[in-house]
């Protein structure tokens, strides 16, 4: 048997059920398939196939891994209707098999991640300049993305997987931002008191403008009079910001406390239990997460799955435990937008609403030598069994932007 760019050519006689079709000997569009791809799973479509080629060209990961004609017919019956139908490979397909929810609250989502990156920047602007900080521009940001996760969390979850280390500090303040909100969103909690969080959190690691750059970007491990300095910056952003007009003490309480733990483990306070507040609970925990999946200076990042391993690992001395269980029911394993490998050396983004954790819906935008696909295609991996994740990717691996991505669904 051959391989070529599409995948090992057989002769017709010898598919069987189970294995993934990537290409025919003659264009799809001269077949009645709907799709150009398709796993074969039933004995008349082999006999379709056969009546009209000579020989396909079926993924490598599918040949030792047949199953019988009509294996896969019970879970059809069961699969979530806003992925019905076999794989697909146009633009509009990808766009009708993302939810419509989804698909348009994207450009809100980006626009909103936009106007809080600016914001950000002039806040630092204004505090080096000495001028003081005017909050009102983050009030209206952070309404605006309580009402985006009201319309579909996973618009800005998608956008959380945009890393650069180089704007690091900026990235992380939207990121911790957005992942505060959808953390309170799925608790439930208070829209205003919401607000006055997600306000702190957006603007809680300015008083990092006073920590020299050597200590913040420093790739070793940093001395204990360098550690003491750094703990100092909930301090000096307090100090910065508490004569702001429109900051409420909730909000200054979020800058303060974002690195105070449960267990009194935390600075600059050493406070514990129910010292701290549940929004400044949230807020550790999104803060946390993200610098941990975070590539840094001195440490690349982790999977979002070892990031939650990890903070699970304290034992609920650090973390409030079911707000971290709802913070992973709420990311998922998974999250919208995650870089993944298949087993068949395919990479593409974790698409949302997907079935479960362990057979996501996957946009295919690498093929198996990672070259483009033009265009993407769109996987269920609970309608493909064969096909597996075998490694999360670091956002940003093989030069690969969410926000591309976002274009072509909406």
């Amino acid at each position: 048997m051959a391989m070529s760019r599409y995948g090992r050519k057989i002769a017709v006689e010898e598919l069987r059920a189970g294995m993934y079709v990537e290409a025919l000997d003659r264009p799809w569009t001269e077949t009645d398939f709907a799709f150009q791809g398709m796993r074969v799973d039933t004995a008349d479509e082999i006999e379709r196939l056969r009546a009209l080629c000579r020989h396909v060209y079926v993924s490598p990961a599918t040949l030792d891994e047949p199953t019988q004609p009509g294996a896969e017919d019970a879970r059809r019956s069961t699969f979530r209707g806003a992925y019905a139908g076999r794989e697909s490979s146009s633009d509009n397909a990808i766009r009708e098999r993302t939810p419509r929810g989804f698909r348009e609250e994207l450009p809100r989502a980006r626009m909103l991640r936009e106007q809080a990156r600016d914001l950000i920047t002039t806040v630092h602007a204004d505090i080096e300049s000495g001028r003081t900080v005017d909050v009102r521009g983050a009030r209206e940001v952070v309404a605006e993305m309580i009402d985006s996760v009201a319309r579909h969390p996973d618009a800005l979850l998608w956008f959380t997987q945009l890393k650069n280390r180089d704007a690091y500090t900026a990235l992380h303040s939207l990121n911790v931002c957005m992942l505060s909100i959808t953390l309170a969103s799925a608790l439930d909690l208070d829209e205003a008191d919401v607000q006055e969080m997600g306000v702190g959190a957006l603007l809680r690691d300015v008083g990092k403008i006073r920590i020299p750059l050597a200590i913040l970007n420093k790739p070793g491990r940093l001395t204990d009079e360098e550690f003491a300095l750094m703990r100092r910056h909930p301090e000096y952003g307090v100090d910065m910001l508490r004569d702001s007009p429109d900051l409420t003490p909730a909000s200054l309480e979020i800058v303060l406390s974002h690195h105070e733990r449960l267990d009194g483990s935390g600075y600059p306070n050493g406070l514990a239990g129910a010292q701290l507040s549940t929004y400044t609970q949230i807020v550790a925990i999104a803060d946390v997460y993200d610098a941990v999946t975070s590539d840094r200076v001195y440490q690349k990042g982790r999977t979002p799955a070892e990031a939650l391993t990890l903070m699970h690992g304290t034992d609920d001395r650090e973390f409030n435990g079911r707000m971290l269980r709802v913070f992973e029911q709420t990311m998922g394993v998974h999250p919208p937008g995650s870089v993944v490998e298949l087993n068949t050396g395919e990479v593409g983004l974790i698409l949302p609403d997907s079935v479960g954790a362990d057979e996501p819906v996957v946009l295919i935008v690498l093929d198996h030598r990672k070259r483009r696909y033009y265009p993407q295609r769109v996987r269920d991996l609970s309608r493909f069994p064969s096909f597996r994740i075998a490694r999360v990717l670091q956002p940003g691996t093989y030069d690969i932007d969410v926000d591309d991505y976002a274009e072509e669904m909406h």
